[in-house]
């Protein structure tokens, strides 16, 4: 008589495992209340595999009022280029821009706002050590304050605005076949964990992940997880 196959969904059980199974999660201290002097959140450990970032990442917005296009492409061409030249001022290792979306925003009988998206990224050495890392994001947040300043200054319809330095890891998918044999080599102990002599299990029906997910933890850290890997466990076919 056939054995019908016995099947869980290993999403679930591997979660003793601390199989991502595309998710992640953030294991940075936070400060909290207390009755003593200092005090910090309860430590974390992050899922997945933890890595050094190599990049800085700033989101900016370039929004200049104008009464046509051919009258703002200039000036926000020229703020882009003034801020990219700071920046690069600001990092020993070299930043690029690039820019991305343009929009065209009415705003008043006349005239209209055109918007300028675009990214700054900022390499940052392995020989960067935590604080000499947290420098950069300090110089890179002086540099965009002072682009702020300037456009207020100038008072020309120019309005900018600018993220917080993320670091994030510029090439993700070069951890993939770590990240899958982490995976493989939790999944085989937890499988030697629960079948048995009679019931030995094995994986079936596989579908591969999507994309290699990064959290960024620190300047100094980012976690990384496989994004949609799915597993079902059955038993062993003779």
């Amino acid at each position: 008589m056939k054995r019908r196959p016995l099947v869980w969904s290993a999403c679930g059980v591997l979660l003793c495992l601390w199989v991502s199974c595309g998710r992640s999660s953030s294991s940075e201290a936070h400060a909290g209340g207390s009755r003593g002097a200092y005090a910090a959140g309860e430590p974390t450990l992050p899922e997945g595999m933890t890595v050094r970032p190599d990049v800085l990442l700033v989101a900016f917005t370039l929004r200049q009022e104008a009464e046509s296009l051919e009258e703002a492409l200039p000036r926000l061409k020229q703020a882009a280029e003034h801020y990219g030249a700071a920046a690069k001022g600001a990092s020993p290792a070299g930043a690029v821009v690039r820019m991305g979306e343009l929009e065209w925003v009415a705003r008043k009988v006349g005239y209209s706002d055109v918007v300028a998206h675009g990214v700054l990224e900022v390499a940052m050495p392995e020989s960067l050590d935590y604080w000499g890392r947290e420098m950069l994001v300090a110089a890179l947040a002086r540099v965009a304050d002072g682009e702020v300043s300037q456009a207020e200054r100038a008072n020309a319809g120019l309005i900018v605005a600018f993220s917080h330095p993320r670091a994030r890891l510029k090439d993700p998918e070069h951890y993939r076949e770590a990240l899958i044999q982490q995976w493989a080599r939790r999944t085989r102990t937890f499988i030697s964990q629960v079948q048995s002599e009679r019931a030995p299990l094995e994986l079936i029906g596989c579908e591969p992940p999507v994309e290699v997910k990064q959290q960024p933890l620190s300047v100094n850290e980012v976690s990384l997880s496989l994004a949609g890997v799915s597993c079902r466990l059955g038993l062993a076919q003779p």
